[in-house]
């Protein structure tokens, strides 16, 4: 007899971009790909992803969201995860939070993105009171993806610190998780002498690196991409550093295809590559 697994649900709580890769864009393909049956809060709609794009339209769809979550309410909907990343102000912090209490399994997973910042500096338009923000959706949380930027941020060290030491990185490891209660992946940080890493942090060992090859170029949405691929995988109930791993070898495979197409900056990164792997891990 062959069993079926039964297909995880989870909820998606992003931003929706009409153009370029980022956000929903990359998290609802990914997650699919990986045998999640996925639903999506889009809390604000733009029309492309900002960066790179001097022209922006950008509209909050915050109540709407409400009104979507009222209806889920009345059919009882539940979900084994649900991940936020991007948020516009606070009205979104507050619709995070009623929808994992309304939503989320008990026992379910809490994926935190607090996408606010990259390469030393916040985004334009966010100013500090954004890292507060961010820092109330990190208790509960079963796992934090900051960049390196967002991790020094969100525990008040200087944004542009450009390397760090083994133990400043366990030390900042601790910080996060200490905040969040849960484990903690850092992306995109740079050792002394010069190494790239991502490093997972599970409260019970020290850091685990990950260390990858870095390319001369970035993507948008590279970090949504590991993030989906770092929640599919748990969902999955693949080993913590297993997920952390994998997730992360696909996401430089991707950056790596698109930048071998030579495909321009502010489109986003290229998830081809990442999806035809994620198909085959089902």
């Amino acid at each position: 007899m062959v069993i079926i697994p039964i297909m995880k649900q989870a909820l998606i709580i992003q931003d929706l971009s009409c153009h370029a890769s980022g956000s929903l864009n990359v998290s609802l393909p990914v997650l699919s790909a990986l045998g999640a049956r996925v639903s999506v809060l889009p809390s604000t709609i733009l029309s492309s992803q900002s960066d790179g794009f001097d022209e922006l339209y950008s509209r909050s769809l915050g109540a709407e969201c409400h009104g979507i979550m009222e209806v889920w309410k009345h059919y009882g909907f539940s979900f084994d995860a649900v991940s936020s990343g991007y948020l516009a102000d606070e009205a979104q912090l507050g619709l995070v939070l009623e929808a994992r209490h309304a939503f989320l399994k008990e026992g379910g997973l809490i994926l935190t993105d607090p996408v606010m910042a990259d390469d030393g500096s916040l985004y334009p338009g966010l100013g500090d009171g954004h890292i507060a923000l961010m820092k109330q959706l990190l208790p509960g949380s079963s796992v934090i993806t900051p960049n390196i930027t967002e991790a020094l941020l969100l525990t008040g060290r200087p944004a542009d610190k450009s390397e760090l030491t083994l133990l400043e990185v366990k030390e900042l490891c601790k910080e996060l998780s200490d905040l969040s209660g849960g484990p903690v992946v850092i992306t995109s940080l740079t050792l002394s002498g010069g190494q790239m890493v991502n490093v997972a942090y599970n409260r019970k060992e020290d850091p685990r690196l990950f260390a990858y090859d870095p390319l001369p170029v970035s993507y948008p949405g590279s970090g949504d991409l590991f993030a989906s691929l770092l929640l599919g995988f748990l969902l999955k109930e693949r080993p913590f550093f297993v997920a952390v791993k994998r997730a992360g070898e696909l996401c430089s495979k991707a950056v790596a295809v698109t930048a071998r197409n030579n495909t321009e900056r502010r489109e986003g990164v290229d998830i081809t590559a990442a999806l035809k792997e994620a198909v085959l891990e089902i």
